[in-house]
């Protein structure tokens, strides 16, 4: 038995309005795409990393991972404009992979985050010998579905159109673990917070020093500042003297947290500058800007001594910065 995996990776204007608070009349239920297209460390590894780990655990073979320049939340590419390459590109993957000898295919669209197993998916899959099978949550659909490539091999290479074929024979596994639709940063910031505390599977990429405190390679902590459980300090991260990382927090990799600062229950994003002596509480950063979870607004730091990219080719932060500036108030 042969197993592959095709992963789907979406890159739409919804990461314009990710830097906000959800809307006060936005449905939680709601079939939303994720907003988050953007390979941010979430305790200390990007979730496509994530993703592909679970399923190499479950005993994929192969991942491919494809690029969506739209915020479509379909797990079946749609037919878009000649400009589209994800279509093309989807077809030449799938018929890579039933060459190559695939038995069974996962599909996955990297967005929202769960703790499904892909294993038990797959097991479910076996179990009914249906063609094709979506895991369902309680609010609907979630986007990993597996297919057996048996069913596709007669289609002429016309796949897309095969599976969809499909769709209406699925058999539905259901799924009533933890889910976070990652819609916006409070999301973000709760996927965090419920990694820290072991309210999901999600565990912090790094060691654990004392309980409850996890720490990345080549991070350095001063002797005299306190860091207090739970809390992550990323990769090669760094945190001065007198400092004081109170429980909740998250640190992600390549930060710097200077002298005499506190962070308390905070999101601190990769790559990002914290000044001296600040108080940060309840809060995610990155770049030059702070989104204070108690207020509606998004705050544009215009002193770079306070917060700022960490980066000497600030890149990173210039396509960070071109989807924070939608749906918020701003403050200089």
């Amino acid at each position: 038995m042969r197993i592959g995996a095709i992963l789907t990776q979406a890159e739409g204007r919804a990461a314009e309005n990710y830097f906000r608070r959800a809307s006060a009349v936005d449905n939680p239920e709601t079939n939303r795409p994720s907003a988050l297209n953007y390979p941010l460390d979430v305790l200390g590894s990007p979730l496509p990393e994530r993703s592909i780990a679970k399923l190499l655990r479950a005993g994929v073979e192969s991942t491919t991972v494809l690029k969506d320049a739209s915020s479509s939340p379909d797990l079946v590419p749609v037919q878009r404009g000649k400009g589209s390459a994800l279509l093309p590109e989807w077809e030449k993957t799938v018929a890579g992979a039933i060459n190559d000898g695939i038995d069974y295919l996962f599909l996955v669209r990297i967005g929202a985050y769960t703790d499904l197993d892909y294993s038990d998916l797959l097991e479910f899959h076996l179990h009914t010998r249906a063609p094709f099978t979506r895991a369902y949550g309680p609010a609907g659909a979630i986007d990993a579905a597996i297919v057996s490539t048996s069913a596709l091999s007669d289609s002429s290479e016309n796949y897309r159109k095969a599976l969809s074929n499909l769709v209406p024979q699925q058999r539905r596994f259901d799924f009533s673990g933890y889910i976070n639709p990652l819609r916006n940063l409070r999301d973000l910031y709760q996927l965090m917070q419920d990694g820290l505390y072991g309210r999901c599977d999600l565990r912090p990429a790094g060691t654990e020093i004392r309980e409850n405190v996890w720490v990345g390679q080549r991070a350095k902590i001063d002797a005299t500042a306190v860091v207090s459980g739970p809390a992550f300090v990323g990769d090669g991260s760094e945190i001065s003297a007198s400092c004081t990382i109170a429980g909740g927090c998250s640190i992600e990799r390549n930060c710097k947290i200077d002298y005499g600062t506190l962070i308390q229950e905070s999101c601190i994003l990769q790559d990002t500058y914290v000044g001296v002596a600040l108080d940060v509480r309840r809060a995610v950063a990155g770049g030059q800007k702070m989104y204070p979870l108690n207020r509606n607004v998004e705050i544009k730091i215009a002193d770079r001594r306070l917060v700022r990219s960490n980066l000497k080719d600030s890149s990173l932060f210039a396509g960070l910065s071109s989807w924070l500036s939608g749906g918020t108030q701003q403050a200089d």
